[in-house]
């Protein structure tokens, strides 16, 4: 018998790339997304040390309007960089939601060709070991006739 060939491997093999192609894609998004989350958390830590540095330079001293205003500064400058920071976090995660959802249809896409292959893989095994069988049925049955044609000459 001549081995099981299933006639969609070449698309079941371009489903597996586009599987593994999908996986990469989402590793560098989990990977941007957590690169993203230590930068929002740096910069949310930045706000609040600026905060603190504020409140002990103006708390002892008694600031001058210039100077009150150069802390303003400082402080809005800082909670812009926050606020941007969460900005692209928010995009990180977005990015990463879409590249997780790509992947899933992927891994659905190839493994229902998987099951397709599978099934015939068996329906074929199924047929083999049924013309096998009617093989050796027809063997078995053979030296019965030949025995039973010499008795009768």
């Amino acid at each position: 018998m001549k081995p099981f060939k299933f006639s969609l491997q070449r698309i079941l093999d371009l489903r597996t790339a586009a599987e593994r192609q999908q996986a990469s894609a989402l590793g560098d998004a989990l990977h941007q997304e957590a690169q993203q989350r230590r930068s929002s958390e740096a910069s949310a830590s930045q706000l609040e040390h600026v905060h603190d540095q504020v409140e002990q330079t103006t708390g002892t001293h008694p600031a001058a309007a210039g100077l009150h205003h150069a802390y303003r500064l400082t402080v809005d400058a800082a909670e812009a960089r926050m606020e941007a920071e969460s900005e692209a976090l928010r995009d990180a995660e977005s990015r990463r939601e879409d590249e997780d959802a790509r992947f899933a249809e992927a891994r659905m896409a190839r493994r229902a060709l998987e099951k397709l292959r599978e099934r015939r893989a068996a329906d074929w095994a199924i047929e083999v070991g049924r013309s096998e069988q009617r093989e050796l049925d027809e063997l078995a049955s053979r030296p019965a006739q030949d025995h039973e044609e010499e008795k009768s000459a």
